[in-house]
């Protein structure tokens, strides 16, 4: 007969035990980052208003904290130290990102970074310490006295998938242009309209129509917009392609005249209105 207590206290083992491991890679790229005395400014270092030198203490600290922390939980030797100490993190955590998004100070949150960190930081960083911290307060209550059973490996491949969707940039890309893995062409087309190219477009030749066609060829994405004040049959064509993770988009614009033998508008059209972007047929 299978023991309901002993089930869930051996799936919230599994479970602290992989965010103890978290811990030590986030403790370990903090230790790296500063003992390779890395310049970075963090959205958390601004918050806390620390120069160069005592931000590298503070990473110092931090990271071999973070190490130890998760190295006890791991090991299970003392769960409910490992505990304590994971929650404490995860509060600590939940509180420095809260108020910078509260706040919207600029930065990336430096928690898993092996190099600088430009990305802003998102409700998916508070998440992951929300995690620590139930994570951790469920192993201190439930699990200290509760063996690693069959259930064990479980909780880690739950915890596991959790904390990796957290810390996955987003969007996904695919592996050869770089594009989204999901809406493509509402997620470039997105990027695309808060280009500054764009925008020099929009302001010498639009206001634009709020219906653009779109193509595809190879890793270059197409955006035909016409003005919405003329009724001429000149387009500005932007052909977006970004092939470099991390790098913004490249663009490039041109006007073109629609009655020029062998051009054809593209056969998809993507609704643009209020901020809201649809897909029509």
């Amino acid at each position: 007969m299978i023991d309901i207590n002993q089930v869930i206290g051996s799936v919230i083992s599994g479970c602290a035990t992989s965010c103890g491991a978290f811990l030590v890679v986030a403790g370990a790229s903090k230790l790296y980052r500063s003992i390779r005395s890395l310049e970075e400014m963090t959205a958390i270092r601004r918050a806390l208003r620390m120069p160069r030198r005592q931000w590298r203490l503070f990473g110092l600290a931090a990271g071999g904290v973070e190490c130890l922390t998760g190295l006890l939980v791991c090991s299970g030797a003392s769960p409910v130290l490992g505990g304590v100490g994971m929650a404490g993190l995860g509060a600590v955590f939940c509180v420095l990102l809260a108020y910078v998004l509260v706040r919207q100070i600029p930065g990336g949150c430096g928690c898993i970074r092996w190099r600088a960190a430009p990305e802003a930081v998102t409700w998916r960083a508070m998440a992951r310490g929300g995690t620590l911290l139930g994570a951790g307060i469920a192993y201190t209550l439930v699990a200290a006295d509760t063996p690693r059973g069959d259930w064990f490996g479980g909780g880690v491949l739950a915890s596991v998938t959790v904390l990796v969707l957290l810390s996955m940039r987003m969007p996904v890309r695919t592996p050869v242009c770089r594009r989204p893995l999901w809406h493509r062409a509402r997620t470039t087309l997105r990027a695309l309209t808060s280009h500054e190219m764009f925008a020099a477009m929009a302001a010498s030749a639009g206001p634009f129509e709020p219906v653009a066609r779109y193509r595809r060829t190879g890793c270059t994405d197409e955006f035909w917009f016409t003005a919405a004040t003329e009724q001429d049959s000149d387009a500005v064509v932007f052909r977006v392609r970004q092939a470099v993770s991390g790098a913004r988009l490249a663009v490039h614009a041109s006007l073109r005249d629609t009655r020029t033998p062998g051009t054809s508008w593209p056969a998809r059209a993507i609704t643009v209105a209020a901020g809201q972007r649809r897909e029509t047929q």
